[in-house]
C-alpha cells in the first residue's frame, strides 16, 4: 500500500467515525449522571472521545465531512 493509499484509507475511516452520532446527538437530554451501569457510561465516553477526535483531526487538515445532526433522518 502506498502512502497515498494509506492516507486515503485513514481519511475514509476517520470520516466513518466523524459522521456517526455520539450520545449527546442521539439523546439531547443525555445526562452522564443518570443512573446506569458504570460499564455503559465508560463505553459511551469512549465512543464520544473517538468521534470527537476523528472530527478534530479532519477539521485540522481541512477535510470536509457531514455532521450527523445536519443530515435529514
Amino acid at each position: 500500500m502506498t502512502d497515498t493509499e494509506k492516507l486515503a484509507f485513514l481519511i475514509k475511516v476517520l470520516k466513518q467515525y466523524a459522521e456517526s452520532k455520539h450520545c449527546y446527538e442521539r439523546d439531547r437530554f443525555y445526562d452522564v449522571y443518570d443512573e446506569r451501569e458504570l460499564g455503559e457510561t465508560v463505553e459511551q465516553a469512549e465512543e464520544y472521545a473517538q468521534i470527537h477526535f476523528a472530527r478534530t483531526l479532519l477539521e485540522q487538515i481541512g477535510e470536509n465531512f457531514e455532521y450527523p445532526v445536519m443530515k435529514d433522518d
